[in-house]
């Protein structure tokens, strides 16, 4: 080879060079784009995919929701198989690339070794015009090869063409930050004593009679392995229970429509918790006494341990922590409530004075706290309900000695009212336009929920003391109100002047609260046995059924049923046939 004919080739290979570098590093750095941007695991195990899907679970029917489940797969799917086709056709173009690159170095390697003097002037411009044409020449055929290579790459690796035992990659997409609607909540019943924690069924089409004895209205009933007093939380066609015993606690997902115990998880390995159990009365509240909540995608719940978990409706956890082994006599039973996208958790504990108790709003995606406030009460069991009055969204709690109004937003205290005594265990409620507050020893009072600070002079729209509960909830239809003492004293008061409308004694002691169905009260005793009376102003009884055990917790009442823990069981009530 002659020195100028080396000198042309050395030009073009270094263009050439140049040309394939600089492809290698655009190929490099979209492999290197694609790789951070997505990963290798399931992307149908998606949060927001299995969020959609739980959700599905909840409503079957719902096509709207059929075709978003239907959307987001495809485009999971096809963001996978994009990713996974670009990262197999760039690599071939890198390889190819990188090919071209050595071959070009190779050869400018070998023709500067035969460079040689400087040819005659004629002869190196005629030289200088061939190189120049060869190296434009050389360029272009690289660029054709690599062009060549990328078109071949489609056609050989189609983006559809994986086979399907490929493990899927996952676009990190953002969690649903959805809520459930008020309609929504509505149908459904979601926490302790159902939509807003009011003890008022949207479904008057349930049964009045029923008797296990003879399988009488009785749908199904199915065992719940761990005792517990907490009550029924459902949603869809599922229900939500808890149970514990001094070493162990377990959350419970059972078939609204055949009973079966769909799944049941421990609750193990909790960040935070302690392996001393914590001293509780097991005679009144035991070791899984507060009802969990649900917001149609997962469901919370927490223990007389301070556990607090979480669980999609698919049964798979989704955090835990523990919020401390709480000081308090009878154990932990405060139930869990929510606004939106916030959990909240009332965790009233220790004496009065010691500053222990607080109220906590966790993020219910990952339960990270959003915000929390101190409260001064001592240790009780009542739990929270939110409520939209004066104008405002607000979270109404109820200890020792105070009704206090915080705005869920950020926790901030809206109006405070001193009327309470004792140990608080009665939730509020909010019926004609005012909130009721009631505990023993005290008063039950009617309160305004329209003031700021502390409006305990000027916002009680009036007060009564007799019949007031020490563990019942009060009932109202913003018209009469109902409480009901735990040895079985029945006071109806009329809700807007605080007169004593009529009394009854019944024979027998209750737990659960009273519950409004349409113009019925269901009333259920701790011997099993349900007193339906009429929502009126004169005492008459409808129907009396028996449970045949023993029931502490208060019913849910869904479309056509009503659902009934007893000590050992969950029983469906209906009038339908299986």
């Amino acid at each position: 080879m002659n020195a100028s004919g080396a000198d042309i080739r050395y030009r073009a290979s270094v263009a050439s060079t140049v040309v394939a570098g600089v492809f290698c590093v655009i190929v490099c750095a979209g492999l290197i784009h694609n790789y951070f941007h997505s990963d290798v695991s399931d992307p149908l195990d998606s949060e927001q995919f299995s969020a959609l899907k739980a959700e599905l679970q909840a409503y079957p029917d719902d096509e709207q929701l059929k075709s978003k489940v239907r959307r987001m797969d495809l485009e999971l799917r096809r963001e996978y198989f994009r990713s996974q086709a670009f990262a197999v056709r760039g690599g071939w173009l890198l390889l190819g690339g990188i090919v071209v690159l050595l071959v070009s170095v190779g050869v400018a390697v070998g023709c500067r070794k035969t460079v040689s003097a400087p040819a005659p002037a004629g002869d190196q411009e005629r030289a200088e015009v061939r190189a120049g044409t060869f190296a434009r020449w050389s360029v272009a055929a690289a660029g054709l090869m690599i062009l060549g290579g990328a078109t071949a790459l489609t056609f050989i690796v189609p983006i559809e063409g994986f086979p399907t035992a490929i493990k899927h990659a996952e676009k990190k997409l953002p969690l649903v930050a959805r809520f459930p609607s008020a309609e929504e909540i509505g149908r459904n019943w979601p926490r302790f004593r159902g939509p807003g924690g009011l003890g008022i069924s949207a479904y008057t089409n349930v049964p009045a009679n029923w008797n296990t004895k003879t399988g009488e209205g009785v749908l199904w009933k199915s065992p719940v392995p761990l005792p517990g007093k907490n009550s029924p939380v459902v949603w869809g066609n599922r229900i939500f229970l808890t149970g514990a015993t001094k070493d162990k606690r377990q959350v419970y997902c059972f078939d609204a429509d055949s009973g079966e115990l769909l799944w049941q998880r421990d609750v193990v390995n909790v960040p935070g918790s302690v392996a001393k159990p914590p001293e509780v009365s097991e005679e009144d509240t035991g070791y899984a006494a507060p009802t969990a909540v649900a917001d149609g995608q997962r469901v919370y719940a927490i223990f007389a341990n301070g556990d607090l978990i979480c669980f999609d409706f698919a049964g798979e956890r989704l955090w835990a922590m523990n919020l401390g082994l709480p000081v308090n006599m009878y154990g932990h039973a405060t139930s869990l409530a929510m606004w939106r996208r916030l959990l909240l958790v009332k965790f009233d504990q220790g004496r009065e004075g010691e500053g222990k108790s607080e109220l906590l709003a966790l993020d219910a995606l990952d339960g990270k706290d959003v915000w929390s406030k101190d409260r001064p009460v001592p240790d009780s069991w009542s739990s929270p309900i939110v409520i939209n009055a004066g104008g405002r969204e607000q979270i109404i709690t109820c200890g020792n000695p105070w009704v206090i109004s915080y705005s869920p937003a950020d926790g901030s205290e809206l109006w405070r009212v001193k009327c309470l005594d004792g140990d608080v265990a009665p939730c509020p409620i909010f019926a004609g336009g005012m909130v009721f507050a009631v505990n023993t020893r005290a008063v039950v009072a009617a309160i305004r929920p329209d003031g700021s600070g502390d409006v305990t002079k000027t916002h009680i729209a009036w007060t009564a003391i007799d019949g007031l509960p020490d563990i019942c909830s009060p009932v109202s239809d913003g018209k009469l109100l109902w409480l009901m003492e735990t040895y079985g004293t029945l006071t109806c008061y009329d809700a807007q002047t605080g007169e004593m409308v009529w009394d009854r004694e019944l024979d027998m002691e209750f737990n659960a609260s009273p519950v409004l169905v349409g113009r019925r009260v269901y009333l259920t005793g701790i011997d099993g046995v349900t007193i339906i009376i009429e929502a009126a102003r004169e005492y008459k009884e409808i129907a009396r059924s028996e449970l045949g055990e023993k029931v502490f917790a208060t019913p849910a009442f869904m479309d056509g049923r009503i659902y009934m823990r007893s000590e050992k069981n969950l029983f469906c009530i209906s009038d339908a046939k299986r």
